[in-house]
């Protein structure tokens, strides 16, 4: 592929900054759906900051084929009250923040209004809405097959992983600090979910994600 190819990346809940910041740059991405659904990604889970420290929320998901089950049918549990769950959290970790009051609405209603369907779906409604709300283009498409590890470029389908994004992230080196709500508590932490740059910078999100891309290695 192309060195102008949009970057091929999984799809991600509620990404972290390293994931959005490539798409700011760019306008475009393209989503990689017709792999074996790996665990313990960004696909299903996001990572925020609490009193208590790092947190993640994960997603829980059925897989219908079991480890066979492609990323584009996998489907939200009908089981568990997550959405409820996760929006309590939310709150718990930003109703002090400093915009939460201002995009607050923009986020309830993925968690208020019951889903059960699609994984990747539920992400790239996210996606387009926060999108809006910054007032970026962003234009997504997605894969009409596997892509192999070596045959794109871009691809960041492996590259940006809550292993990594632990330790602020492998692609970004350098991050200028932004107040967190528990700051005090924790220092900075890097690389969290677009959640925390939108409820703590609010509208100077975008330019925050568009100056992030220009530190990268």
């Amino acid at each position: 592929m192309a060195n102008n190819s949009p970057p091929l990346f999984s799809t991600a809940y509620l990404p972290p900054l390293e994931y959005m910041a490539f798409i700011v740059h760019t306008g475009r991405a393209t989503i990689e759906l017709h792999e074996s659904y790996p665990k313990q990604t960004w696909r299903n889970r996001c990572r925020i900051i609490t009193a208590n420290g790092l947190h993640d929320l994960s997603i829980p998901v059925q897989m219908i084929n079991g480890n066979n089950t492609k990323t584009k049918d996998i489907v939200t549990s009908r089981h568990q009250n997550w959405q409820i769950k996760h929006w309590r959290a939310i709150k718990s970790a930003y109703a002090k923040s400093a915009f939460f009051i201002y995009y607050k609405d923009l986020f309830e209603e993925f968690f208020l209004k019951p889903y059960c369907g699609l994984l990747w779906k539920f992400n790239q409604n996210i996606m387009e809405a926060l999108f809006e709300e910054m007032n970026i283009r962003a234009y997504f498409t997605t894969t009409k097959s596997f892509i192999k590890p070596g045959d794109y470029n871009p691809d960041l389908r492996f590259s940006i992983t809550p292993k990594q994004s632990g330790q602020g992230g492998e692609i970004f080196r350098e991050w200028r600090e932004y107040q967190q709500v528990f700051s005090e508590r924790h220092g900075f932490v890097p690389n969290l979910s677009i959640l925390d740059l939108i409820f703590n910078m609010g509208p100077e999100t975008g330019g925050y994600l568009k100056e992030l891309n220009g530190h990268s290695n």
